[in-house]
């Protein structure tokens, strides 16, 4: 069969018998091979008597020196030994990780408003402790995360956490994050935080993910009986910097980003002067990758860089 073996025919004999022979094979001695495997003297007896009903032979002889093994015994071991070698340095291999000289790609999701302050951090530290991963970045809508994640077209996401979460996602929640109002002083010829009065009566960017006008910050103004108006709705924040810096208008974003945004390109960053919830950032992956070491590693070293951020940045309040 070129070397495959037979899952129906492997089936029939319960492979922890063979683990049984292979502890008496070394102890010579039925006792000592249960206290090997952790096993009542009677269940190790058990197992060798189903073992010898299963190939046909005695397998062990009882002498004075201890259990001697039969030539049928000796000719097994010759090919069990080697093969139980080898599973046992596969599930090693699988278990080890070293990210130093590991070789491989991961596919991580995050929101464009967090990739200009934490994608450098993470390169940087992907190049300082594992130089062979390599990241793909791919856009984060918690909407369409889940499904995502079920067909492996991201390993990781950092995102507000999706309310579809299942049995088959897990999640660890980072932080709740709060917006702010991110303008330019000098089209506005105002600086510092943002009154009500003129927070409505600036024109407003506004990012939809559905392409509308009309969001949370919406329905917060009508409950005071106050309104504002959307000039333009962005699929992304990638280009409110530059609108702002040729506009009189603001943009309402989370705060993390409105603060590097502030900071590269002279602008400046408000509190709201309404109450808008924070909202949960958590990072999200696939239960099939909750235990394979290299996934555990990568989620620890972007959750780690995120409190990082969190600490620097004072704008949001971290679950360490």
């Amino acid at each position: 069969m070129n070397g495959e073996f037979s899952e129906i025919e492997l089936r029939k004999l319960d492979l922890n018998l063979l683990l049984v022979f292979s502890a008496i094979m070394r102890e010579r001695s039925v006792g000592k091979a249960a206290d090997r495997l952790f096993l009542g003297p009677s269940a190790a007896s058990m197992a060798l008597s189903r073992l010898r009903t299963a190939v046909g032979d005695q397998l062990f002889v009882k002498t004075a020196e201890g259990m001697e093994p039969t030539s049928r015994a000796l000719a097994l071991w010759e090919g069990l030994a080697p093969a139980l070698a080898s599973i046992e340095t596969s599930i090693r291999a699988v278990r080890a990780f070293d990210p130093t000289t590991a070789e491989r790609s991961v596919r991580f999701a995050a929101p464009d408003d967090l990739d200009i302050a934490l994608l450098p951090r993470l390169m940087e530290r992907l190049q300082k402790e594992a130089p062979g991963v390599r990241m793909i970045v791919r856009a984060a809508d918690y909407r369409t995360l889940p499904a995502r994640l079920d067909e492996g077209d991201a390993d990781l996401a950092l995102s507000a956490t999706p309310n579809a979460l299942d049995k088959r996602h897990c999640h660890r929640h980072l932080y709740e994050e709060p917006f702010a109002a991110l303008y330019c002083p000098k089209q506005l010829g105002v600086t510092g935080d943002l009154n009500l009065q003129t927070f409505v009566a600036i024109p407003h960017l506004f990012r939809s993910l559905s392409g509308d006008f009309h969001g949370q910050i919406d329905d917060a103004l009508a409950k005071i009986g106050e309104t504002r108006r959307v000039s333009m709705a962005l699929s992304n924040f990638s280009a409110s910097p530059f609108l702002l810096k040729s506009s009189p208008c603001l943009i309402n974003m989370p705060a993390v980003a409105a603060r590097y945004f502030a900071e590269a390109f002279e602008l400046e960053a408000s509190a709201l002067p309404i109450r808008i919830e924070t909202f949960p950032v958590s990072i999200i992956w696939h239960a099939r990758s909750d235990e394979d070491p290299f996934h555990v590693w990568f989620r620890e070293l972007v959750a780690a860089t995120c409190l990082d951020l969190s600490v620097e940045t004072g704008l949001f309040h971290a679950k360490v």
